[in-house]
């Protein structure tokens, strides 16, 4: 059997994984999503979780400059 086909230890879950996603960059988000994913997560619905995490904070930041420039005007 070639190394390519022996079956590797993963980890349950890994640290990222319990951290609100606040607290992660977007990269550590992108690879606790793959992680899963290979773990045996729905693509889809992780690929839709990650894209509403990244818009809502995108969101938010663009509401918060748009606050604080109307608080300086």
């Amino acid at each position: 059997m070639p190394a390519d086909d022996v079956p590797r230890a993963t980890p349950a879950r890994d640290p990222e994984d319990d951290m609100p996603y606040a607290e992660l960059d977007a990269r550590a988000r992108a690879d606790a999503a793959l992680r899963r994913i290979r773990g045996g997560a729905d693509p889809a619905r992780e690929a839709f979780d990650l894209a509403n995490t990244m818009n809502d904070e995108a969101v938010g930041r663009l509401a918060g400059a748009v606050r604080r420039w109307f608080r300086r005007t």
